[in-house]
Parts: C-alpha cells; structure tokens; sequence
C-alpha cells in the first residue's frame, strides 16, 4: 500500500489518511476513514484512525483492515460514493509522517559519499554515528523549502527513509527489518557553514534542523512491498539537472545495521531512520559554490518505487 497524508482541494481539514491509488485513468487518493465506511457498514471490524501516526500505533490488525478496505475499493471502484476518492489533482499532499517522535540520519554512510566529503580513501565509520533532526523540520510535497537569511550554502541529500511500525529496545539486527512499517523519501537539507561551525563544537543542532529543513514524501510503501530496502536506485535534480545519483546497495551500515545500534535509546511507531546520501551533493564540490541551493531553484528527490519529491526553494519572508 502507498498511504499518504492529504488535505482535501478548498479544505483546512488536513492531515487526512489515504491511499494512493493507481489505475489506467489516473492517480487517486482514496480517503481510508470513508471507505472503510462504505465497504464495511455497520461492521465491528477494526476502525480506521484518521491520520498515519495512530494507524501505525494501531499495529498489524489496522493495516490488515486498510488492505481490505483497499481490496474492496479496487473491486467496486465504479461504486464508490462522491467524496470517498479523488483525483491526485485534486488533493495536496502533505508528509507522511507529520511530526515522528524521532527523526534519526546517519552521517557519512554511503562509500562513495564518504570518498567526496573525506577524501579517497577514507576509512568507513566502524558504527553507524549520525545526528538528529528535528520533528518541526518536517514539510511535505511541493512545499517550499525557505532559505534562511544566515546562509549561503543551502545544500541538499536524497537520502531513503525507514518508519518504524513496531517499537522496541535493543533490537537484535536479524529482527530489525520486522520493525519497519514502510519507507518513504526525505531531503536532508542542510547549511553547510552552520554544520561545519558547529562540527567542530562536537555536535549537529541548527544547521539541520531549520525550519523547512526535512521535506519528506511523497506516500509511505509498506514494507511488505518493499522487502529489501538495499536494492533501490535514488537521484536527485535540481532544476532538471542530475546532481546525485546513488544505489541503496552503497551503503556502509545497511538498514538491519542502523536499525538495531539506533535501538538502543528505544524507537517507537513513527519513528524515523534516514540512509544517509550518495555522493553528489554541493559541499563535495567545494572551492566550486555554484551548486548550493538559491531562492527560485526546483528540488526533485527521486527512489526508485518511491516516487518523486519536489520542492521549490524560496527567499526568506520578512
């Protein structure tokens, strides 16, 4: 299932559950809560909460009735009531997971980017180390992307995306993959003066978790549709132009690996854990500043089976 967070056209009442729906004719965004109505009436089978975070805490028992709400969907998708799906167009999509608990990037963790950052040659980290990101970083497709007055090298990171579906402490890393609800697409933007500043201080806060700073989407794949996260492709342009182009299988810690050292200060439903980024990005371009992110630029994050995440980049306001 591709589940998605959405706001109806000319409506405040976001943050809705669906599904994203795929059919010769089009896209749609079927609305979980009404059609679970209509295909289930009267029924005492498990409700379907109304927005991803309480589905995911719901576990197994509320995404096995979102798939037969899906099924039946699919079966009579001629019958469905007015309101119940709506074309793509017609929706905007926000985050899949609005504001996680935890939002959990590692550093440094594709080979090819270690050789650009650090030079080849480098020596791979022994364990995965990383930073957090900050929930109200978070902003979804075709949101913009605001640059902060304080920086000059606004830089971007594709970078896959694992939510977790089941919590736990100390996750033995054969098991890790089981706690995973799904995978979606995030953009570790970041100001890169700011990060090296504070690099040397010995710890990452602000200049990765600005607001504007986590673009995250488009939908949430379940893990049964993705069963090995290592065999993706990713990309990135900026303005058309490929900037970043990068496999899931380059990874130094795979995601068994950084789900279960991560483990260890406790993960909850929702809680999400980035890949880190293939090589590419505009800091490993460095005296050359051209790359880095300016206001009117269009970011494009694409994962193989994933979709696309876009998002423009504007001028600060005020």
């Amino acid at each position: 299932m591709k589940i998605v967070r959405y706001c109806p056209a000319k409506s405040r009442k976001c943050g809705r559950l669906g599904l994203l729906v795929e059919r010769p004719e089009g896209a749609y965004v079927l609305d979980l809560a009404r059609a679970r109505v209509w295909a289930f009436p009267g029924s005492r089978q498990s409700p379907i909460p109304n927005d991803v975070l309480p589905l995911l805490r719901s576990g197994q028992k509320a995404l096995t009735m979102a798939q037969k709400v899906l099924d039946a969907a699919l079966r009579r998708w001629d019958d469905l009531p007015f309101g119940v799906a709506m074309p793509l167009g017609d929706v905007r999509l926000e985050a899949p997971i609005g504001r996680p608990g935890k939002i959990i990037c590692p550093g440094l963790n594709f080979r090819k980017h270690l050789e650009e950052t650090q030079g080849p040659g480098a020596k791979p980290p022994e364990k995965p180390y990383g930073f957090l990101k900050a929930p109200s970083s978070v902003i979804g497709p075709d949101d913009p992307i605001i640059m902060p007055i304080w920086t000059q090298k606004l830089d971007y990171e594709v970078e896959l995306a694992a939510v977790i579906g089941v919590g736990g402490t100390n996750i033995p890393r054969e098991e890790a993959l089981q706690h995973v609800a799904g995978y979606t697409i995030l953009n570790d933007v970041s100001a890169r003066e700011v990060q090296a500043a504070e690099r040397q201080a010995g710890f990452l806060t602000l200049g990765k978790s600005f607001p504007t700073s986590c673009p995250m989407g488009p939908y949430l794949l379940t893990a049964d549709e993705l069963p090995d996260p290592h065999v993706l492709s990713m990309e990135l342009r900026v303005n058309g132009e490929i900037r970043q182009q990068g496999h899931t299988s380059d990874l130094i810690h795979d995601f068994s690996a950084i789900i279960a050292y991560w483990s260890r200060m406790g993960l909850e439903p929702g809680d999400v854990i980035s890949s880190g980024t293939p090589s590419g990005v505009a800091l490993g371009r460095e005296p050359d500043t051209s790359w880095y992110l300016k206001p009117g630029d269009v970011v494009e994050a694409r994962i193989e089976r994933l979709g696309t995440l876009r998002n423009p980049v504007a001028a600060p306001v005020g």
